[in-house]
C-alpha cells in the first residue's frame, strides 16, 4: 500500500462554511502570544530595572500554561463562546495593567504577570477543536491542521518582529497593550461563528477533576515524545546564542534562530501536500530522525551561515510533527476530550522547553555549544529508535481505557 495520496488544497479548507470567518480573528488572537515574551520582558526590565525580574515574568506567564488543560476543559463542557472571551478579557486586564505599571514593585509584577497567564485563553487548542467541526464531512482534516500549524509558526516568527518594531519606534508597554487588544480582538471575532456555541457531547458520571484524556496511555506516550522533543529544540536555540555569543555576534543568533522557524514553515508546506497513510508512529520516528540529524550535524558547524542552513533542515521536521501529534490525539481520544487532549500536547511542549532551556544554560557554562548541540541530537536520535518500536493501541483498547 503506497504511503501517500494526494490531499485537498488550502483553498478547499478555507472555503468551507465559516472557515475564514473563524481563522482570521484566531490568528490576529495567536499573534498576541507571539508578541507577549518579548513585550513582557522589556515592560517589567523598564519597571524594576533588573533583566532577572523580568526574565522571572516570562517564566511565570509560561508555567501558567500548566491551567491551559483545565481551561481547555471548560472549554468542552461550556462551549467557546461562554468561557473565551472573559479569560481573554482577563487575561488582558492583567496585561494592560502590567503596561501601565511605570515603576513597580518586582515581587508584584512578576506576580501579575503570571496571574494574567492563568487567564490566557486556549486559542490554538479551541481553534483545532473548530477544525474538527468544519471538515467533518470532509476529509480535509489533516488539512486544515496543517494550515493552522504552520500559520502559527509564521506568528511567533512574525511576532517578535513586530514586537521589536513596536518597541523601537514607541515603547515597551504600548506593545503589550497592542498584545492585549490583539487578545481581545482576535477571542471575541473567533467566538461570533455559530460554531463557537457548540459543546462537546459529554459522558454521563463524567467527573470535572479526573484525569480525562491522560487516561489514554497512547496519548501519554505521545505527550512524552513532545515532552523531548521540545526540550532538544529549545537547547538547540539556546546553543546557538551560545556559539553566537562566543562569534561575538550575538544579535546574529535571531536570524539562525529564525532559519529554524523558516524550516518549519516549509516542512509543514511539504509534508502536507500529501495525505499519509502510515501509523503516526511511523511518522513521528522519521519526523524526530530528521530533527535528530539537524542538531548531531549542528555540533560540527563552526560558521553561523552554515549552522543556520543546518538547523532550517533539521526544522524541517518541526511541524509536521505537532500536526501528526494533534492526528494522534484526535484518534486516541473521545470527542468531548479532544480539545483538552489537544492542550496537553502544548503544555508538554512548553515544560519541554522550558527545562532544555535551563539545562542548556547550566550546561553551556561548563562545557560548549556543540557539546550540547550533540547531546541533544543524540537524545532524539534514542528516541526517534524507541518511536519507531512502539505500536499504536487497537481501537478497542482505546476506548477501555477512555472510559471513566
Amino acid at each position: 500500500m503506497p504511503g501517500t495520496t494526494r490531499a485537498g488544497s488550502y483553498r478547499d479548507v478555507l472555503l468551507l462554511p465559516n472557515a475564514l470567518r473563524t481563522f482570521v480573528p484566531a490568528l490576529f488572537g495567536r499573534l498576541a502570544y507571539g508578541l507577549l515574551p518579548l513585550s513582557a520582558l522589556f515592560t517589567v526590565h523598564q519597571a524594576t530595572d533588573s533583566f532577572a525580574t523580568a526574565g522571572l515574568a516570562v517564566a511565570a506567564f509560561g508555567l501558567a500554561s500548566l491551567s491551559m488543560p483545565l481551561k481547555a476543559r471548560l472549554v468542552d463542557r461550556f462551549s467557546q463562546r461562554r468561557v473565551l472571551p472573559p479569560l481573554a478579557v482577563l487575561c488582558a486586564s492583567g496585561l494592560a495593567v502590567v503596561a501601565s505599571a511605570g515603576t513597580a514593585n518586582a515581587v508584584a509584577l512578576v506576580i501579575l504577570v503570571g496571574v494574567a497567564g492563568l487567564f490566557a485563553p486556549p486559542l490554538g487548542p479551541s481553534m483545532r477543536a473548530t477544525w474538527r467541526l468544519i471538515t467533518d464531512n470532509s476529509d480535509l482534516k489533516q488539512r486544515a491542521y496543517a494550515l493552522d500549524s504552520i500559520c502559527e509558526e509564521s506568528l511567533y516568527l512574525a511576532g517578535p518582529l513586530i514586537a521589536g518594531l513596536l518597541i523601537s519606534f514607541w515603547s515597551a508597554p504600548v506593545a503589550l497593550s497592542c498584545a492585549a487588544v490583539l487578545m481581545v480582538g482576535g477571542t471575541l471575532g473567533m467566538v461570533a461563528t455559530p460554531l463557537a456555541r457548540q459543546v462537546a457531547e459529554q459522558k454521563a458520571g463524567g467527573r470535572f477533576l479526573d484525569p480525562g484524556p491522560l487516561r489514554v496511555a497512547g496519548l501519554r506516550r505521545i505527550l512524552l515524545v513532545i515532552l523531548f522533543v521540545a526540550g532538544g529544540i529549545s537547547v538547540a536555540y539556546v546553543c546557538v546564542a551560545g556559539v553566537a555569543q562566543d562569534q561575538g555576534l550575538a544579535g546574529a543568533a535571531g536570524f539562525v534562530e529564525a532559519g529554524i522557524g523558516l524550516g518549519s514553515v516549509i516542512g509543514g508546506l511539504t509534508w502536507d501536500r500529501r495525505t499519509h497513510t502510515r501509523s503516526h508512529w511511523h511518522h513521528l520516528a522519521g519526523l524526530i530522525a530528521l530533527l535528530a540529524v539537524g542538531l548531531l550535524a549542528a555540533s560540527l558547524a563552526t560558521n553561523l551561515i552554515v549552522l543556520g542552513v543546518v538547523m532550517a533542515v533539521g526544522g524541517l521536521a518541526v511541524a509536521p510533527l505537532f500536526v501528526v501529534s494533534y492526528l494522534a490525539a484526535d484518534d486516541l481520544t473521545p470527542p468531548h476530550q479532544r480539545t483538552e487532549a489537544s492542550t496537553w500536547i502544548n503544555t508538554a511542549n512548553n515544560l519541554g522547553s522550558s527545562a532544555g532551556s535551563s539545562l542548556a544554560g547550566l550546561a553551556i557554562d561548563r562545557t560548549t555549544p556543540s557539546h550540547g548541540f550533540l547531546a541533544a541530537g543524540v537524545l532524539l536520535a534514542v528516541l526517534a529508535l524507541v518511536s519507531s518500536a512502539l505500536r499504536a493501541p487497537s481501537p478497542s483498547s482505546r476506548r477501555s481505557r477512555c472510559s471513566p
